[in-house]
């Protein structure tokens, strides 16, 4: 018998190296898991049009989960199965809420298959291929939005969490997945998280959540790790992981993903 049903697993800085790669290790595990009959869910807080990184798996494609629990899709047809929108109106009201809080705050909205920015918003991050710039009200008129982005060029993100988290109680789901001087947030609709899609997408495959391996090292994982029987981190995860006490799988650069899955398979 198999000591687990399916492998959950985050995308960047876990199942990713950090060149954005597929490391060795991990392809060949995911391939060992398929041929004993485990499917693997690749669950990011990435955007659909963002998961062309995993095109060179010739084995394991799935399920996968986009925008922190959004949406939820099959990798090899590209079908969306279910989509988590956001309200227009009640995000709208819950961003100006943020904004008297954060006078510098910089939004963008993340649709099914594009997404938009305030005209600044390049100006404090990675993030420079926008489809279309507008101001928030114009964003937040298109949809279905995914993904409401925040970005504060005063502050750090577990600094600008700290602040969002409690006043968004009410209105967003907030959580973030990598740290940076310039403070990034990501928002969804009330409730959604990685765990409530694969919360979902297990029920629809008539699996428990307790057969369930799962794999991450940012905030936006940890309702997924908790959802898991089996639940990992990595060894350069956030602070708050490890202090939720999952054990450690390993370096991402290294397949630590790969070598965990194998080792609890029995294959190495």
């Amino acid at each position: 018998m198999n000591p687990f049903d399916l492998i959950a697993t985050d995308l960047d800085g876990t199942f990713l190296d950090d060149a954005k790669r597929i490391p060795e290790m991990n392809a060949h595990a995911i391939q060992v898991a398929a041929a004993r009959g485990i499917p693997t869910v690749f669950a990011s807080g990435r955007p659909l049009r963002w998961f062309g990184v995993l095109d060179d798996l010739t084995a394991g494609l799935g399920w996968a989960i986009a925008a922190n629990g959004a949406v939820t899709f099959d990798l090899a047809s590209g079908q969306v199965a279910h989509v988590r929108p956001m309200d227009p109106e009640a995000t709208l009201r819950a961003a100006l809420l943020l904004r008297e809080r954060v006078p510098d705050a910089v939004f963008a909205a993340e649709y099914l298959t594009d997404w938009g920015t305030e005209p600044d918003f390049a100006s404090f991050t990675r993030e420079i291929d926008a489809d279309f710039q507008a101001p928030l009200e114009a964003l937040l008129a298109r949809g279905p939005i995914v993904k409401l982005l925040v970005v504060d060029p005063r502050t750090r993100t577990d600094e600008l969490a700290a602040i969002a988290t409690p006043l968004m109680a009410d209105h967003l789901t907030v959580t973030f997945s990598y740290i940076s001087e310039v403070g990034m947030l990501e928002m969804s609709a009330p409730g959604v998280s990685k765990a409530l899609a694969l919360r979902e997408l297990l029920a629809d495959l008539r699996l428990a959540p307790e057969r369930m391996l799962a794999f991450g090292d940012m905030p936006n994982d940890l309702q997924m790790l908790d959802l898991a029987g089996l639940g990992y981190v990595m060894e350069t995860c956030h602070p708050a992981m490890l202090d939720a006490g999952f054990p450690i799988a390993g370096d991402n650069n290294s397949g630590g993903v790969g070598r965990t899955i194998l080792r609890l398979l029995g294959e190495q």
